[in-house]
């Protein structure tokens, strides 16, 4: 009796330990998520792992450009998910970069606004899953600007010679020659050859009051003082607001530009259900606060606007006016024309 109960003993004890993590995926699971720096943090990825038994692997670019130099180089069979913005997905699409997402097996599709579903870039978000928009923003410090003498009204004062090393600007092609082609009154969508080449002179007065171009983490110039302006994106913005009571933002007589980023699944992805399931887990009202807790950008899930707390309601960069975001111009796709704003970004940096 006392070596059946043993063998039994034991039996329950290997059961148990099989078991233990009733629920979970065996932890070689994984999933490998190619995304902007600072976007999604790691409590998140540490979370849906304790649920799920699913390891998510992050590789991080910069810019939209070199995730699609990535991807077009042979790097979709490298990355399951991808955070693409909306004027890259069309052409992503059509490279076949990217595959059709089963939005029948995301539960929690329904807590996102509806205001972000069926853009004109993906009318029936047949591969996109909208993550969260952010919006290009003017954060001013406000007591180095009165030092300065400076006041931000139009995005023409950014040239103000007062300036000269004192802006921290992303380094994003669409968004900054976006500007100066909105400064001379011109479509930042522009596909005109001449209209875009004509925004190098603007540009090429701005170049000598911008200290740094950085895409990964603007806000810490901003925050410790360093730039009186960033041309920042508004998450940048209210991390910095949330470190120096001195930064603000400011919306000149242009109208700010704004980008929609999603998920989109690669062609070759070798984990298509976990992506799935961590699309979902994102969209859980509970998850979305995390992230916006730390990266605070624009909400676009319906349920997690009910959880959000004050420090993010009262952050003028973190919660930018729904007026602001209702007048800003969404970036679009421009075809062929992409490589003029390349060029003219170009010039502008190496001049």
């Amino acid at each position: 009796m006392k070596r059946r109960s043993s063998v039994l003993l034991m039996a329950a004890v290997l059961f148990a330990a099989l078991f233990s993590g009733c629920g979970k995926k065996e932890s070689g699971e994984k999933l490998y998520v190619y995304n902007w720096t600072e976007y999604i943090p790691q409590d998140v990825y540490d979370a849906f792992e304790e649920e799920t038994g699913i390891k998510v692997i992050e590789s991080t670019f910069s810019s939209n450009e070199e995730m699609l130099a990535k991807l077009t180089a042979g790097g979709s069979d490298q990355y399951d998910l991808v955070m693409a913005s909306c004027y890259v997905v069309e052409a992503m699409a059509e490279q076949d970069l990217i595959q059709p997402i089963h939005k029948e097996n995301l539960e929690n599709l329904g807590n996102i606004s509806p205001s972000a579903l069926n853009q004109d870039f993906d009318p029936d978000n047949q591969y996109t899953i909208p993550f969260m928009s952010t919006i290009t923003v003017i954060a001013v410090n406000k007591e180095k600007c009165k030092e300065l003498g400076v006041e931000i009204k139009t995005f023409d004062d950014l040239l103000n010679p007062a300036l000269e090393n004192n802006i921290v600007a992303v380094d994003d092609v669409r968004e900054i020659v976006g500007i100066a082609l909105k400064a001379q009154g011109q479509d930042s969508n522009s596909r005109d050859q001449a209209v875009i080449e004509a925004a190098l002179p603007w540009l090429l007065k701005l170049q000598p009051n911008i200290k740094a171009y950085d895409s990964d983490s603007p806000k810490t110039l901003l925050a410790a003082n360093d730039v009186a302006v960033g041309i920042v994106y508004n998450t940048d913005a209210g991390m910095a607001i949330k470190e120096n009571p001195d930064i603000d933002v400011v919306f000149t007589e242009e109208p700010c530009q704004i980008s929609m980023d999603n998920f989109v699944m690669t062609a070759n992805a070798q984990n298509v259900e976990n992506a799935e399931k961590f699309i979902d887990f994102i969209h859980r009202p509970e998850i979305y606060k995390m992230i916006l807790d730390e990266f605070p950008s624009v909400c676009l899930n319906d349920g997690a606007l009910e959880l959000l707390d004050e420090e993010y309601l009262n952050n003028p960069g973190s919660n930018v006016e729904a007026s602001e975001i209702e007048r800003a111009d969404m970036i679009g796709e421009v075809g062929d024309a992409v490589v003029w704003y390349d060029e003219v970004f170009t010039k502008m940096k190496t001049n």
